[in-house]
């Protein structure tokens, strides 16, 4: 399904309002205060449609029905700019409106490229854990090009990637668990690189929306 943007120009001048104003605000959706409104990355683009701030899905709602967005690709910006530093989620969210650039964009295809290119990016893994990745990669790709991937085929490799995953995951927690201290200096390693992999995740992103297709509109 193609999903053209729309009302790129309220986008400009409500993105560029809320920060003029210092609206934005992280971990929660918005909320009203005696300074006026402030509000996370959705929320914002939400707030001059009436509507509950502390229901999630409506959140969403609101922000496609303006802007003719995705879902996926909704949740995929939520979740960079919680996790970046608080400057740098602000510009995330002033830098948003550049990269869409223009009604008539298609951004439907955009969290299929975004998911593979982070499947890439994943630490290496044992051969039998990638074994299965791969196929889920694949997949992706031909999502992320408009090609069909049978609906049997992501069934099947999508439960392998997670089984497996999971596996991974179990054993190196068992692992790591035997030995307190690594665990210790792993946990404190993985919170130092959370804010790296935002900005690139951030910078993937804002890449990926700005070189999708724009389509000619009747």
């Amino acid at each position: 399904m193609t999903n053209l943007t729309r009302n790129t120009d309220q986008l400009f001048a409500e993105v560029a309002e809320h920060v003029a104003q210092d609206r934005i605000t992280q971990g929660t959706y918005g909320e009203y205060t005696e300074n006026g409104f402030r509000g996370c990355f959705l929320g914002c683009l939400a707030h001059s449609e009436n509507g509950d701030f502390n229901d999630s899905s409506d959140v969403v709602r609101r922000v496609i029905e303006r802007f003719n967005f995705t879902e996926p690709l909704l949740r995929i910006a939520e979740s960079i700019f919680e996790a970046l530093f608080a400057d740098e989620a602000r510009q995330f969210f002033a830098d948003f409106p550049a990269a869409v650039g223009t009604d008539g964009k298609d951004l439907s295809r955009v969290h299929w490229q975004f998911l593979a290119t982070e499947l890439r990016a994943l630490p290496p893994v044992p051969a039998d854990v990638q074994v299965v990745i791969d196929p889920v990669i694949a997949g992706m790709d031909l999502l992320a090009n408009g090609q069909e991937w049978p609906e049997a085929e992501a069934a099947k490799a999508a439960a392998e990637a997670a089984q497996a995953a999971k596996a991974a995951v179990a054993a190196k927690a068992a692992a790591e668990a035997a030995k307190a201290a690594k665990a210790a200096v792993a946990a404190k390693a993985a919170a130092e690189a959370r804010p790296a992999v935002a900005r690139r995740q951030r910078d993937l992103f804002l890449e990926l929306v700005s070189a999708a297709p724009v389509e000619v509109q009747p």
